[in-house]
């Protein structure tokens, strides 16, 4: 069995404070939110919404996607 699944990449913006979609393979996918959890639900609705106004066809329901997300950090030593 062939599982279809969308990958989002989300990166922290240390300016804006947000973070946002980097990359993704769903087409026209941006956005950005204060909290990982918060960009998810985002993503939740965002996701399903925009492939169906790009007529993406034998999608399945819910729409499986993995968000991966990337935030750069400097660690000083005691």
């Amino acid at each position: 069995m062939n599982t279809l699944r969308y990958t989002v990449n989300c990166n922290w913006d240390e300016e804006a404070n947000v973070w946002y979609v980097a990359e993704s393979d769903v087409p026209g996918l941006a956005t950005e939110a204060a909290t990982v959890e918060e960009l998810e639900r985002k993503l939740l609705v965002m996701i399903p919404e925009l492939l169906g106004l790009n007529g993406s066809n034998g999608v399945p329901q819910p729409v499986p996607f993995e968000l991966i997300a990337r935030k750069q950090e400097f660690a000083k030593s005691a």
